[in-house]
């Protein structure tokens, strides 16, 4: 039994590294190598995923291996196996919305338009917790909004994603010590308090 699962989408393959649609992949990485863990892959769940612990809880970290709109696909057998909850489920992803290296939490929401939140809604509902980190609007009118999601970080973008780790690790720590609510008024004021008046 596993008291949270943390599920990051991205694609697979070394052509999506480093891409605003795989910061759900990054997010799991930074995490892992806090916690001194390898991922490994399962066939069975076409997933890699690692377990990690934090005080008295055991968290399964998971990266789906399916591509981005087939992200839900196996998780729910996979949940099943590891007897987690659904509502204990946080993931990781992308989002459109949000200034480039906000994060935002929410939970019982739709797909916002998200291909792999919307995957994995039509396999475990909605319930689950929701970690999002901004990636900006694009740029030009005239760019695909396909190929901005699958374009890569910029350095400067890469450098400043850098430096927001730790309040994101924080966040994360404080879903398994507090609980949603707790963490949610904290990450709404923090980033209020961070912007200009």
């Amino acid at each position: 039994m596993v008291h949270f699962a943390v599920i990051g989408l991205g694609n697979p393959g070394l052509n999506y590294r480093n891409t605003r649609h795989n910061l759900g992949f990054w997010m799991l990485d930074v995490l892992a190598q806090e916690n001194k863990s390898q991922f490994k892959e399962n066939k069975d769940y076409h997933a890699h995923y690692t377990l990690m612990a934090h005080e008295d809880k055991k968290i399964l970290l998971v990266k789906p291996t399916t591509f981005m709109n087939e992200s839900g696909s196996y998780l729910s057998s996979l949940l099943s196996y590891f007897s987690c909850s659904t509502k204990n489920v946080i993931l990781v992803h992308d989002e459109l919305t949000l200034p480039f290296g906000d994060l935002k939490i929410s939970n019982k929401r739709g797909s916002g338009g998200h291909n792999g939140v919307e995957s994995v809604i039509s396999h475990i509902g909605n319930t689950f917790i929701r970690f999002r980190i901004g990636i900006g609007a694009k740029p030009l009118p005239q760019m695909k909004l396909s190929e901005f999601v699958l374009s890569k970080l910029s350095q400067s973008e890469r450098t400043l994603i850098e430096t927001h780790k730790d309040r994101f690790i924080k966040a994360f720590f404080s879903i398994f010590d507090n609980g949603l609510s707790a963490t949610m008024n904290f990450i709404n004021q923090t980033q209020r308090s961070q912007q200009p008046q």
